[in-house]
C-alpha cells in the first residue's frame, strides 16, 4: 500500500528555506516510521506548512474553522485551546477541508532546534494518525465549533472532549519516545556493527 501523499509549503517570506528542505526530506520517513510502529490504517493527505510563531495559531483557527463548515467570519481574531501557547509549539496537526490533515510546523521554535526536527515530524504523524481514527474528525469540528461559538456544548460534552484531546497528547508524547528511542537503539546497533566488521577487515600490524 503506498504511502499517504505529503505536500511540505513554505509559509512566510522569512521561513527557513534550508529549514523547509529539511523538513521535505525527513517527512517521509517519519511518516513510514509512524505507520509501522501503529501497523495500521493508511493515512490521508497531509500538508506540512513551515510557518512561524506568529503566524501558527491563526492558520490552525482558519484550517479547522473551514473544516468544520464555518464562514470566516467566524474565526476571524479567535484561536483555539490547541494553539493557545505557540511559543512552546514545536508543530500540531489539524483537520483542514478536503479531508486534508495539515501539519502546521513553528520554524520559529525549531529553526533554534534544528536536532529535533525528526522527533518533531514523528510526533506529528502520530496525532496525522489519531486524526485518521473513527469519530476522530467529528471530535475535532464537535470541539472546533464549541471553540468557535458556533456551537456551544453543555459543560459536561465539552469536558469530554477535551478529555479524548489530553489522552491524545500523552499518547503522541509515549509513540514519539518509543519510535525515535527504537531509531537510536538501531543506529547504535549498525554503527557497532561496523566497527566490529571495519577491526575484521583490518590489515594485521607488520
Amino acid at each position: 500500500m503506498k504511502p499517504a501523499q505529503i505536500t511540505v509549503i513554505r509559509d512566510g517570506l522569512f521561513t527557513s528555506r534550508r529549514l523547509t528542505a529539511d523538513i521535505t526530506e525527513t517527512a517521509p520517513t517519519a511518516q513510514r516510521l509512524v505507520k509501522e510502529h501503529f501497523g495500521r490504517r493508511p493515512l490521508t493527505a497531509v500538508e506540512v506548512v513551515v510557518t512561524s510563531t506568529n503566524r501558527i495559531a491563526m492558520l490552525a483557527t482558519m484550517a479547522q474553522g473551514a473544516a468544520a463548515g464555518l464562514k470566516p467570519e467566524a474565526w476571524e481574531r479567535k484561536s483555539l485551546t490547541l494553539t493557545s501557547r505557540p511559543h512552546d509549539l514545536y508543530s500540531v496537526a489539524v483537520i483542514a477541508p478536503n479531508n486534508v490533515v495539515r501539519i502546521l510546523v513553528n520554524a520559529t521554535r525549531l529553526r533554534r532546534r534544528q536536532r529535533e526536527i525528526g522527533a518533531t515530524l514523528v510526533w506529528a504523524f502520530v496525532e496525522v494518525d489519531q486524526l485518521c481514527r473513527k469519530g476522530a474528525w467529528d471530535h475535532r469540528i464537535a470541539l472546533t465549533r464549541h471553540e468557535l461559538g458556533a456551537t456551544v456544548l453543555p459543560r459536561h460534552k465539552a469536558r469530554a472532549l477535551y478529555r479524548i484531546e489530553v489522552a491524545w497528547e500523552a499518547e503522541a508524547a509515549k509513540a514519539t519516545g518509543e519510535i525515535v528511542g527504537t531509531v537510536i537503539r538501531q543506529n547504535r546497533q549498525a554503527e557497532a556493527a561496523a566497527d566490529r566488521e571495519a577491526q575484521q577487515t583490518a590489515p594485521a600490524p607488520s
